[in-house]
């Protein structure tokens, strides 16, 4: 099928509000013209070259000190024409996007949804998930993410089962014998997320630089907080980054009063040193198709606001024995701690967010869904906030809390405050680097203002041929895992129109029974 036929078809199965699809062009998806190393592109050490014994015949690929050039990316995403720019640079990767982003709070239920494959033999309604007899269709039949089947490999909550009467999906619980005891000794999932939608589906813009930063050794580390979220859990979350915050971001929380349909709406910096935080953007399929979304947990120091397990189902069954104190009952508020000495309640706003005045004009809605759950058919007000893994009695506060989108994150897993860090015997790897020079004295004043008052330079020296300087460490050079060659030409990115969230068209339903 042709490029132009494909983008045809694919217009036909989504909404009005996400149909302006392009072809994404080969250059536009990686503005380093698909060379990170382009900053070398116009080197070339010829063999008369005398750099050539610190680097070699050819183009470059270290410095003269034989530390490896690191490659660079560059990339951006966007949702409702509001941009954030990620960058890859020696090591480090950056997000920089607007401040003061609203978020949505969900949480994670301690179980994965798996989906019924195309043409693959289903189990019936009621079958023991956990029996012996049905663990091979689960394990041939079933999976968390379908990429070859795009948009439809998801099934909507109304979509149980096929047209055989077969189950279209079935939630496990995380200690299901699937995971082979991956999550046995697994934190109790009792904290929830907050997050957003930063990029279309696919990001076919930002692809690179985030396949890059996602293969390093620095991702996919999550930390306490974020595993009691359960970001952890790779069958839910196929990509983490931890992201730090730069000196000058912050967590809002909104303290709003309610006026009638009047909102007096205030949002004041959180205190994270009462309030802890982690942030993170992570890779979650949605629809069974891939986007990027930023993700902050919180926890505060003093009292359990934000946590919260359902005393009920498979999975509560599964660790209510081993946890210690497990808070059963939802705060629907839960308090912050903030900057100005005070704690404030979390204020939820009935809209979708305060960066979206008008999403009923292209048909998209534009209330807040006020449950967890899946989205399913927003905005059908039947929708939830999320994703089919969510508790429904977690409601998502839409926008109660805002997050400066200005972090980063080391990708190599190592802080530059490290005294070891980058020294310049990495590349060489000893402690002892001599030190070849133009021999010499250096140093003598020449100036008449100091010759002729007889002022001598007490650094003035010999140096000699060679000079060797004995380091305290060897620490490996920084280093980075290969990004493969993507093939980026079928990629299809949405144009400026894009919604936060996808709303499949009622055409693919059609093959379902509800």
């Amino acid at each position: 099928m042709n490029k132009k036929l494909l983008a045809q078809v694919i217009t036909l199965s989504i909404p009005i509000a996400f149909s302006a699809y392009i072809q994404a062009d080969d250059n536009l998806t990686d503005l380093t013209q698909g060379d990170p190393f382009f900053y070398t592109s116009d080197q070339n050490i010829e063999a008369d070259n005398k750099q050539r014994e610190l680097l070699g015949i050819g183009r470059p690929n270290k410095t003269h000190s034989q530390i490896p050039h690191l490659p660079v990316y560059y990339g951006y995403m966007n949702t409702n024409s509001t941009y954030r720019f990620v960058n890859v640079v020696e090591q480090v990767f950056t997000m920089i996007g607007e401040g003061k982003h609203g978020l949505w709070r969900v949480q994670e239920n301690g179980t994965v949804r798996e989906y019924l494959k195309a043409g693959a033999e289903g189990l019936a309604p009621g079958a023991d998930l956990t029996a012996k007899s049905t663990q091979t269709i689960i394990a041939e039949n079933y999976s968390s993410y379908l990429p070859s089947e795009s948009w439809s490999g998801y099934k909507y909550p109304d979509q149980k089962l096929n047209k055989i009467g077969k189950l279209n999906f079935i939630d496990l619980p995380i200690t299901h014998p699937k995971y082979k005891g991956k999550y046995a000794k697994h934190q109790p999932v009792d904290l929830p997320n907050w997050y957003c939608t930063m990029s279309g589906n696919d990001y076919a813009y930002a692809k690179q630089a985030m396949d890059f930063s996602f293969k390093q050794k620095g991702a996919n580390q999550v930390g306490p907080l974020g595993k009691r979220a359960g970001l952890d859990i790779n069958e839910n979350f196929t990509n983490v980054l931890r992201l730090n915050q730069m000196e000058d971001g912050r967590s809002w929380v909104n303290i709003a009063e309610k006026n009638g349909d009047k909102i007096n709406v205030k949002w004041e910096a959180i205190d994270e040193s009462k309030t802890n935080a982690e942030y993170y953007i992570v890779e979650r399929p949605f629809f069974n198709t891939p986007y990027l979304f930023v993700t902050a947990v919180y926890d505060n120091n003093d009292n359990t606001d934000h946590s919260y397990v359902r005393p009920e189902g498979p999975y509560y069954e599964a660790i209510k024995d081993k946890a210690i104190n497990l808070k059963t009952t939802v705060t629907a508020q839960p308090r912050f701690h903030l900057e100005s000495g005070e704690e404030g309640k979390a204020v939820g706003l009935p809209i979708y967010g305060v960066h979206h005045p008008d999403r009923a004009v292209y048909g998209a809605g534009g209330a807040c869904p006020l449950k967890g759950g899946d989205w399913g058919r927003y905005p059908d007000t039947s929708g939830g906030s999320g994703f089919p893994t969510n508790y429904e009695e977690v409601t998502p506060l839409c926008d109660s809390v805002l997050v400066d989108l200005k972090f980063f994150a080391n990708l190599d897993g190592r802080d530059w405050n490290d005294p070891n860090k980058y020294l310049a015997n990495a590349g060489v790897g000893t402690k002892e680097v001599t030190y070849n020079v133009q021999s010499g004295t250096y140093g003598e004043f020449t100036d008449p203002y100091n010759t002729e008052r007889g002022v001598k330079n007490e650094q003035s020296q010999y140096v000699p041929k060679e000079v060797t300087l004995i380091y305290d460490e060897i620490a490996e050079p920084v280093s980075y895992v290969a990004n493969p060659n993507l093939d980026l030409s079928a990629i299809m990115v949405p144009s400026e129109t894009t919604t936060c969230r996808p709303v499949i068209h009622a055409t693919l339903d059609k093959e379902f029974t509800k």
